[in-house]
């Protein structure tokens, strides 16, 4: 069974705190007493300068902040837009260059290719102008070679007409040696000028009488000059003749 609170204990536990807290206000007060007081001196402090906030020069320096932002931004662009530039103008150098160079070797090319037309045409100009010239002389030839056969045979004609003329009048100046000369005849190379005279006698084949042989030169000699055809172009053939003497001719 539960023990049951004495009545008289609450009253005597309350009047023990009370005392208990006389005795220590009055310890306080005690103490209170006894120290001496200081008087405190109050401690200067530097002023506080408080700043006003400016909010246009917060402004302006964001505004250079961005304005400095832009300015390198613009820079690198600036940079980025030089190079690329630059390159672009080292790819239109190089361009150009090699438009150059593959211009210069067409044109190179082109010289050598007319060049070598030009070389080609004019060996076949020559090589058709040498063939002209050999027709040509082979066409001269051809008529001067008809020309002198023409020529030729009016000379030997023109000859023939006057071979009995040249006879008699080389025996007209003949003197006769003695002694018996039937059947006999001597042959001369006979030489002359374009007027018929006689420059050299060459006997070509004797008769075999030496009197005879002599005779007769000497009658060619004295007959000098003989009665030759005067036209010029038939001197080159009548130059030179063989003439046979026969005295009973």
């Amino acid at each position: 069974m539960p023990r049951r609170p004495r009545k008289g204990a609450r009253p005597i536990r309350a009047f023990v705190y009370a005392v208990l807290i006389h005795v220590a206000f009055g310890a306080m007060l005690g103490v209170t007493l006894w120290v001496q007081p200081r008087t405190l001196k109050p401690i200067e402090g530097k002023p506080v300068q408080a700043k006003a906030i400016d909010l246009a020069a917060i402004e302006r320096e964001k505004q250079r902040i961005a304005a400095e932002k832009k300015k390198a931004e613009d820079e690198k662009k600036r940079k980025e837009a030089e190079k690329k530039k630059k390159k672009k103008e080292e790819q239109e150098r190089k361009r150009k260059e090699e438009q150059k160079k593959k211009k210069a070797e067409e044109e190179k090319k082109r010289k050598e290719e007319e060049k070598k037309k030009k070389a080609a045409e004019e060996e076949k100009k020559r090589k058709e102008e040498e063939k002209k010239r050999q027709e040509e002389e082979q066409k001269r030839k051809e008529a001067e070679e008809a020309q002198r056969q023409q020529d030729e045979q009016d000379a030997v004609s023109a000859f023939g007409a006057v071979a009995w003329a040249i006879q008699e009048q080389v025996r007209s100046n003949w003197n006769p040696p003695a002694g018996d000369f039937n059947g006999m005849s001597v042959s001369f190379t006979i030489r002359v000028d374009r007027d018929g005279n006689v420059t050299s006698v060459a006997m070509s084949r004797g008769s075999g009488n030496a009197r005879l042989d002599e005779s007769a030169e000497n009658a060619i000699y004295k007959a000098s000059p003989l009665p030759i055809p005067s036209e010029a172009r038939f001197y080159e053939y009548l130059k030179e003749f063989e003439f046979v003497f026969s005295p009973q001719s």
